[in-house]
């Protein structure tokens, strides 16, 4: 039933994006020359629905190795279509949406026919009714957050220039990489945390994971804020130095946005989807307010705090909504120290300069400080800490046994 429906919405979402392909190509990229691409890519629609529905399948059924194996399988076709139509064949960003689209409709008939393999073809309208009242709030949200995810660069290209968007493209990327990583987590949490509600623990299995997840993305956001300015000077020219100070605000603004949708979990539970809603259309009002009065005057700085105000709105909204739901009791203080921790430690590091050697073990020094902070503060239970040493334990012996072999 899910993924009949989705069939037939995405193919009409597809033809929408067809239709208007010339005045998006206008709006996005200043003329209609990449119409042709556009009208493929919406295609593109499809497939990624029926991958999303066969991934879930697959996480459903508790199948990982399954679903690690078609993901490679997945890049695997995408590399080689890329090399045939992108490097083979000459086609540049026609062949960059070939490969997109090629890849996609492999993978997503493969999961089609396994589906339907194991479920045969049955149609509920009452299930279908359920699934359309749970997740129009959620299209909403997604046109919202996808209007968000794009309006920074518009606006930069619309009162600043494309200089502007290439530094602050480039800075995105990188703080990019938390979202990514939490949401190669998420593919099992998502699906985790409605079993562990049955539990009589419940409540402190979910604040330990938020504690660990918290500590986690301190480190890793405050190393990647850190020693931006280095990789920058390794990987890049200097005309992209000054993306280096962006980075940290978009990184807040990630963890933020993370923050988010661990949070979302009584809304999700209870079936209250509305609050999500709301809370990505009130985002995309601030957002577009806050890039409308202040990426004018302040540029990339301008859209990156923006970018970070509106998130903290947003998780502030639905924090208090799921909490109402379902009280995860995740403890919002051991979060707000190790925040201000990393937060300090990026400050110092912002004040040694750039491109030196001294400054750069410097700033080596101060991460290693707030790893020993973190370590220090008196959050930790016993069980958190036995686990970690656990962990550390694991680690030291999966080490040596690579270097022996």
């Amino acid at each position: 039933t899910v993924l009949a429906t989705l069939l037939a919405t995405s193919s009409c979402g597809a033809l929408l994006l067809y239709a208007a392909a010339q005045p998006l190509s206008v709006l996005l990229f200043g003329d209609a020359g990449y119409t042709y691409e556009f009208r493929l890519f919406a295609f593109t629609l499809i497939t990624n629905s029926v991958i999303a529905v066969g991934q879930a399948y697959l996480r459903a059924r508790q199948l990982p190795v399954l679903f690690v194996t078609i993901g490679a399988l997945t890049l695997a076709f995408q590399v080689t279509l890329k090399v045939i139509f992108v490097i083979m064949m000459g086609l540049h960003v026609t062949g960059v949406v070939y490969s997109a689209l090629g890849s996609g409709i492999i993978v997503a008939t493969g999961y089609t026919l396994y589906i339907l393999g194991h479920t045969g073809f049955h149609y509920s309208l009452a299930v279908a009714r359920r699934l359309v009242a749970f997740a129009a709030p959620l299209v909403l949200s997604s046109l919202a957050m996808f209007y968000v995810a794009y309006a920074d660069k518009y606006f930069l290209r619309l009162f600043n220039s494309l200089v502007e968007v290439g530094l602050y493209a480039l800075a995105a990327r990188i703080s990019s990489i938390l979202e990514t990583l939490f949401m190669a987590f998420n593919m099992s949490w998502s699906a985790d945390r409605f079993e562990i509600v049955k539990r009589d623990n419940a409540a402190a299995v979910y604040a330990q994971v938020f504690r660990f997840l918290v500590a986690l993305l301190v480190l890793g956001g405050t190393g990647l804020a850190l020693f931006a300015g280095d990789f920058f000077r390794i990987m890049t020219a200097p005309e992209f130095y000054a993306a280096s100070s962006i980075v940290p605000l978009l990184v807040a603004a990630s963890i933020f946005r993370i923050f988010t949708i661990f949070c979302n979990f009584g809304i999700m539970l209870n079936e209250r989807t509305r609050h999500i809603a709301e809370a990505s259309c009130l985002k995309a009002i601030i957002a577009t307010a806050g890039y409308l009065l202040l990426i004018p005057y302040l540029g990339v700085y301008g859209a990156a705090g923006t970018l970070l105000a509106a998130n903290i709105l947003e998780c502030l909204w639905v924090n208090r909504h799921a909490t109402r739901a379902y009280d995860m009791q995740l403890g919002w203080r051991p979060a707000a120290m190790m925040l201000v921790a990393g937060t300090l430690c990026v400050f110092a590091g912002s004040l040694l300069p750039g491109g030196e050697t001294d400054a750069f073990l410097a700033r080596i020094g101060l991460y290693l400080a707030l790893v020993a902070a973190l370590l220090f503060m008196p959050l930790w239970s016993g069980d958190d800490r036995r686990l970690m040493k656990a962990a550390l334990e694991t680690s030291v012996r999966f080490v040596l046994r690579r270097k022996t072999a």
